[in-house]
């Protein structure tokens, strides 16, 4: 009776790496799934508010482990008709059954950064080098 257990044992043991490598890999798998799909989301949502009202905002779409989706768009908060336009056409990439099921998906509106100003490029004559390197660091 020892021995079978032994042996089980020992069995057991040895299948044991496989089976955490096997695990590791699946979890890999679904990881690598789960993401693809919101990047497959990310680009619906980003084509339709595109083709709403051209390149204005650029949402994140993302699915939180025991959530729905949640759509972050950056949006310019002083245009009120711009952000209704970019959110009826958010709400448009999603379908009907995840609009209508409560905790399927939420939109997060957060402030659109405003363009930072162009930089001014300096420009140091050739001749004033006299063979040393100029450095910026």
């Amino acid at each position: 009776m020892q021995s079978v257990a032994l042996g089980t044992l020992s069995l057991l043991a040895a299948l044991l790496p496989f089976a955490l490598l096997i695990a590791g890999l699946e979890l890999a798998g679904w990881r690598q799934r789960r993401r693809l799909t919101e990047i497959a989301r990310q680009i619906a949502v980003t084509d339709a508010i595109h083709a709403e009202l051209g390149a204005v905002v650029s949402p994140v779409v993302r699915r939180p482990l025991g959530r729905g989706w949640r759509l972050t768009i950056p949006v310019p908060l002083d245009r009120p008709d711009t952000i209704v336009r970019v959110l009826t056409a958010a709400y448009g990439a999603f379908s009907v059954s995840e609009r209508s099921t409560p905790g399927r998906f939420e939109i997060v509106l957060t402030p659109q950064q405003r363009p930072a100003s162009r930089q001014i490029s300096v420009r140091v004559p050739a001749g004033t080098s006299r063979g040393r390197s100029v450095s910026w660091t």
